[in-house]
């Protein structure tokens, strides 16, 4: 026998005493090692040994992903759900997340009721489903039905629902534990299905709302007394009329819509939101001066929105009494009014960021304030309370370069201020920087 022989020998030797110490080890143990593996790896564990068989059936946590799959593949993937998931020896599912991409062909809407309604049978926390179906032109669209007891699972944590999914509420619903509902881009059966989801939730706390171009509602009424947290991005068609928000506990509120023309307005109803720290908004047609009276509480705003100044910005008396941190994107040509109105009416701003929103167009920056004639008086920020200043992405024009002038004019307790500026030429920094040499501040200059 040679010298590599008998090396490999010894090396396969060691191998299997390795495999015998772990598969020596108890089931608890072994278990906390499936979980750190992918599922679809976890379950290729079943080939080692008898030891090895049907461990992974003992799995809390379950997650498949086959959206990168062939339709040969998500075929199987379907068989292998339906032959195993009813098998699970696991007595709780702590997770389940399923994720499918494919033709309509290979997608079985009754095959994810029965597996959703397997997960709650066995106390399921936390359910996340995926379904996104490629349609043709000659088969009609049958988004998957969740089963009546999901609805009424009393050990259900996190509800995370993607695309092609129904929302179907039963008239008896109750989610008694539910903390975090993620709908996004699914199909609601009638008029009232998510306020009646809603309302069978009594200790919501995190809400995400994305509608689909297959949503027809006409209103959607988010009255949830718990809720600390809401995100809604709107796909607007001509049918969606009204959005009704009564959330007296939220503390962080975002709100994207598509902005798709000045005629698609829809109307902005909610209440006073005194918990409100953090606010984000990037809307083309909402109702600004209703939507500013509701948020006064905020201590974090950024904004991206469309202003008419053919009317009030919003309505006068007005003061963010609260707010600390204002972030203003400077794709609208009126930007620079709003601008002037909010350090107007927030006396304890410490911070200022104006951006340009990766997805829109630069604005051309007219009509601009006059900031030296226009404000009557200077914003009390500016003089007391205005610490840090930011400008990215900044056109070096005269009348950008006025209200930096008019900036570091008044900000007599700035610590720190950056510029960047858009396609300037080094020169134009250079002299940028040389104007605001002599201020107390940290100040950066730069250019892209």
């Amino acid at each position: 026998m040679t010298r590599e022989s008998t090396m490999r020998k010894k090396e396969k030797c060691q191998d299997s005493e390795d495999k015998d110490k772990i598969s020596g080890l108890p089931d608890e143990l072994l278990l906390k090692i499936l979980l750190l593996l992918p599922t679809k790896t976890a379950v290729r564990t079943s080939i080692l040994s008898k030891r090895w068989e049907f461990l992974w059936m003992w799995l809390p946590k379950l997650e498949y992903d086959c959206s990168d799959y062939s339709p040969d593949e998500q075929e199987r993937f379907n068989r292998f759900i339906n032959l195993n998931l009813p098998l699970h020896k696991a007595p709780v599912i702590e997770s389940l997340r399923l994720k499918f991409n494919g033709p309509v062909q290979t997608f079985e809407p009754q095959a994810i009721e029965l597996w959703v309604a397997f997960a709650v049978s066995h106390c399921i926390r936390e359910l996340s489903l995926a379904f996104r179906v490629i349609h043709s032109d000659y088969v009609m669209r049958h988004p998957a039905r969740l089963p009546s007891s999901l609805y009424i699972c009393k050990s259900l944590v996190i509800l995370n629902l993607n695309d092609d999914v129904l929302i179907d509420v039963p008239r008896m619903a109750c989610l008694p534990f539910l903390k975090t509902l993620f709908l996004r881009r699914v199909t609601y059966s009638y008029e009232n299905s998510l306020t009646k989801l809603l309302s069978s939730c009594p200790v919501l706390e995190d809400l995400v709302l994305e509608r689909s171009e297959f949503d027809y509602l006409g209103t959607w009424k988010v009255i949830v007394p718990s809720l600390q947290r809401l995100t809604i991005e709107i796909l607007r068609t001509n049918d969606f009329r009204e959005l009704v928000v009564r959330t007296p506990s939220l503390k962080y509120f975002k709100i994207i819509d598509d902005g798709a023309s000045e005629d698609d307005n829809y109307s902005f109803d909610s209440n006073t939101m005194p918990n409100l720290e953090e606010v984000y908004i990037d809307s083309v047609n909402l109702g600004l001066d209703k939507f500013v009276s509701s948020i006064t509480y905020v201590k974090r705003l950024t904004l991206c929105i469309r202003v008419d100044t053919q009317e009030a910005l919003y309505r006068a008396g007005i003061a963010f009494n609260h707010l600390k941190h204002l972030k203003l994107c400077q794709c609208d040509s009126n930007w620079s009014k709003l601008l002037a109105r909010l350090l107007n009416d927030s006396p304890n701003l410490q911070e200022l960021e104006i951006y340009q929103h990766a997805d829109h167009e630069m604005s051309l920056f007219n009509p601009w304030v006059s900031w030296e004639n226009e404000l009557n008086c200077v914003p009390k920020c500016l003089l007391s309370t205005l610490e840090t200043f930011k400008w990215t992405k900044m056109i070096a024009t005269e009348k950008a370069s006025h209200l930096l002038k008019y900036i570091f004019k008044y900000a007599s307790r700035l610590k720190t201020a950056t510029v960047v500026l858009e396609n300037a030429p080094e020169a134009t920094v250079q002299e940028t920087a040389i104007t605001f040499s002599s201020t107390a501040c940290q100040f950066v200059c730069e250019f892209e």
